[in-house]
């Protein structure tokens, strides 16, 4: 039987798709705060100067479970990141709105 998607993960599907530069992992030296949903569908989350996720070849292991803030590093003007490709990150407006729902509906983050 198939999962509903959870509010959050539907808030996912309004990111635009980005593509890494070979060698790019600069969101991953950043701490990251997230739902407890996206805690747990990650496997954990135990930051130590850098995302314990990270492989060694400098990619996301959980890259399909990755949380919201990770998914906007590089899709949004307001998290620009000069290695990542989008052809239409979201505005400062949009952003804002996406970000204000996913508070609601993450309650507390970790």
């Amino acid at each position: 039987m198939k999962q509903d998607k959870t509010p959050i993960q539907r808030l996912y599907e309004r990111i635009p798709k980005t593509r890494c530069k070979a060698g790019c992992f600069r969101c991953c030296i950043n701490y990251v705060q997230m739902a407890s949903e996206e805690k747990e569908r990650m496997g954990g989350y135990d930051w130590q100067e850098r995302c314990p996720h990270l492989t060694a070849d400098g990619k996301c292991g959980v890259y399909d479970a990755r949380p919201l803030t990770c998914r906007l590093y590089g899709a949004s003007e307001l998290l620009c990141c000069p290695d990542c490709e989008c052809k239409e990150p979201l505005g400062e407006d949009e952003t804002k709105k996406l970000l204000c729902e996913y508070f609601k509906e993450a309650g507390k983050l970790i």
